[in-house]
């Protein structure tokens, strides 16, 4: 009660003190606790450690990101601990929806690391005006655009290999610009065989193949006028994920933008931008190839989403303001044929042809009081109508719900205040928000989706009230002598929390589950996260990183929620001089001993693993290139992280070498 009031408190301070102050805008002193690493050639080109990893790989372990692994390729990301449900994952403010039912294509693996220019990351509610009723975080994926300067032709060619799993990667991309016109164009390669975990043990079902092709075009003209537009293909097969009960045959997504911004246009308004896109992710089960299954399933899914949004950015009296128009329109559907080897086939809807359109407003305001005080406020509001199509779909989730209505609206809306101070070499940094989430897909209409986590089958609700969450959010970051001290911790208390609860009255579909969830709110769940980092910069050419993350979850009765971290921590030690540097890098956990095993958990053990990587960078005629070569888990160490799907091993020793080489 004590946190609740203090939250509380917080808020209504700061809606006083932006009612209170008036003066110059002093922005430029704030530094804003974000992920936003800006690059070129792309993040890879800033990826000392490993310039080639998969987007995945990059954004694991980053401050309040953590990621769920069924396997080897497209990792599920979760800020805060909360899942795809609770949180925003958008391309370039692009709303995207996966087409699998069991999570097995998150929007980011949609993208590659050398396409992107940096990546936003928003913890709790306010921050993104592109994040649709999220209430845990934000994930915004950033294109790379070579932009508009002198005449330039950027190329560049990457490889790398990898000893677990036969890894090989190989892309190249191309940048051109002028003053009045750009392009960026790219083609990327990865495949990968099964992995070994540690101990040489064969992970089956973990191999993977994937292609990516990426470009993007901007045109100037008359006064700041810039049309923009951006295509992607990406399409993986062949994947495996030995943590579920079926693999991927393909995952296909076809994503595309066009858009207009006008810049510099009056004292007041500096940006208009305005865009509208089309995506397409088309994704296929397949269990062909396992062993011994009782009955053959297909599985395909698919998303469709156009959308558009527009921004209009200005600054006046120390108020630097930010407005969003947002709407966009998604078709998901999924479906499950059985076969069974005597007998008739039979189908059913998992996802009914699910239909959701969305339209909202987005306000913001940052504020300068003077020199060492800002605040800044935020509110998004937004009505959403979804519902069921499909005729048949319809009936189906009637015999549960005899008095569904087709289709229902939900009023969404959130509202938060973020206080800044800075004196000297310290910043604080206070926030409160309070906002609603709708259901998702499967909450709400879920048609016996098998969870093979907790092995029970999920049925979905229309009758869901909306989730809404109050939070409260407090960091401080500290510099001086070459240290530099960041420790920041959240709160998040939700109400009508929705979580699937057994349903003894009901009847499984899936052979052998272990019986039917359905998902219910319940009257409230707690989620506490605290982070610290302690850097050293030292002997002018060290720099040592140290980081730590607890998190703690809780139901109403007090029992532990799922998928929550357990202490983590991380300590790096890195040389860098002129062309060439050395890292020596080592995580690991505690033991994860507050778990449910209603849920499917148990007991994780601690971990402690390492590894090494030392790269070098040299000029040759025109071409500036680097060459990075490691060895992780270097005592080839077997273990599984609380995240990892039903203790799937992760990899154990794994040498890699990566080859980037751009023109100067």
């Amino acid at each position: 009660m004590m946190i609740k009031k203090f939250i509380i408190c917080t808020v209504i301070g700061l809606l006083s003190l932006h009612l209170s102050y008036s003066q110059q805008d002093t922005l430029k002193a704030f530094s804003l606790k974000e992920v936003t690493v800006t690059g070129k050639t792309g993040l890879g080109s800033k990826n000392e450690s490993k310039p080639l990893s998969s987007l995945d790989e990059y954004i694991d372990g980053q401050d309040n990101i953590s990621l769920v692994k069924r396997g080897a390729y497209a990792w599920e990301p979760t800020i805060n601990n909360m899942p795809t449900e609770r949180i925003s994952v958008t391309i370039d403010g692009m709303k995207i929806f996966c087409a699998c039912t069991d999570k097995m294509d998150p929007v980011s693996s949609y993208v590659e690391i050398i396409n992107l220019s940096k990546v936003d990351v928003n913890s709790g509610i306010s921050g993104n005006p592109y994040a649709s009723t999220s209430v845990g975080g934000s994930l915004d994926l950033k294109l790379n655009k070579a932009g508009f300067q002198e005449k330039k032709l950027d190329v560049n060619v990457n490889t790398g290999y990898e000893t677990n799993g036969n890894y090989r990667v190989v892309g190249g991309g191309v940048a051109y610009s002028s003053p009045t016109f750009y392009t960026n164009a790219s083609l990327f390669y990865r495949k990968s065989d099964n992995y070994y975990a540690g101990g040489n043990e064969e992970v089956n079902f973990s191999q993977f193949e994937k292609v990516n092709a990426f470009t993007n075009l901007g045109y100037r003209f008359l006064n700041n006028n810039i049309i923009e537009g951006t295509l992607i293909y990406d399409v993986s097969s062949n994947v495996g994920y030995p943590a579920l009960t079926m693999d991927v045959k393909s995952a296909k997504g076809f994503i595309s933008s066009l858009s207009y911004r006008k810049e510099r246009f009056s004292h007041v308004f500096s940006t208009w931008e305005t865009k509208v896109y089309y995506n397409t992710i088309d994704h296929v089960m397949d269990d062909t190839k396992r062993p011994n299954v009782t009955i053959h399933m297909d599985m395909p899914g698919s998303s469709r989403t156009n959308g558009f949004y527009s921004t209009l950015q200005g600054k006046t009296d120390g108020h630097v303001y930010l407005l969003n128009l947002d709407s966009y329109y998604n078709r998901s559907s999924a479906d499950m044929t059985m076969y069974p080897k005597n007998g008739l086939s039979t189908f059913m809807y998992t996802w009914p042809d699910v239909r959701t359109f969305n339209s909202s407003v987005f306000l913001q305001d940052r504020y300068a009081i003077d020199k060492k005080n800002r605040v800044q406020l935020s509110s998004k509001v937004a009505f959403q109508r979804d519902g069921v199509q499909s005729d048949f779909g319809l009936n189906t989730l009637q015999i549960f719900y005899p008095d569904m209505d087709r289709f229902q609206n939900r009023l969404l809306w959130n509202v938060g205040a973020d206080y800044y101070h800075l004196f000297k070499n310290v910043q604080l940094k206070l926030s409160g928000a309070y906002g609603l989430r709708a259901p998702s897909a499967s909450e709400t209409y879920g048609y016996f989706l098998y969870n093979s986590f907790d092995g029970y089958d999920y049925l979905g609700n229309p009758h869901l009230k909306n989730e809404s969450s109050l939070q409260g959010n407090f960091s401080l970051n500290v510099e001086k002598g070459g240290y530099k001290f960041t420790i920041e911790s959240s709160y998040f208390y939700l109400y009508n929390y929705i979580i699937g609860k057994v349903d003894k009255s009901l009847y499984t579909m899936t052979i052998g589950a272990n019986g039917v969830k359905k998902y219910q709110n319940i009257d409230h769940a707690s989620i506490f996260n605290v982070n610290v980092d302690l850097k050293k910069s030292f002997l002018r050419y060290f720099i040592w990183n140290n980081h730590a993350l607890y998190s703690l979850g809780s139901d109403d009765q007090g029992n532990p929620l799922p998928l929550i971290s357990p202490l983590t921590y991380s300590s790096a030690l890195a040389y860098n001089r002129q062309r060439y540097n050395v890292e020596f890098k080592l995580q690991g956990a505690a033991t994860q001993t507050r778990y449910d095993a209603d849920y499917g958990e148990d007991e994780t053990p601690a971990y402690l693993i390492f590894g090494a990587s030392a790269g070098y960078k040299f000029r040759y005629w025109k071409l500036l290139s680097q060459v990075r070569v490691g060895v992780e888990n270097i005592l080839d160490k077997k273990y599984s992280t609380y995240s990892d799907w039903n203790n799937i091993p992760r990899k154990g020793r794994n040498l890699f070498i990566n080859l980037v080489i751009n023109t100067l």
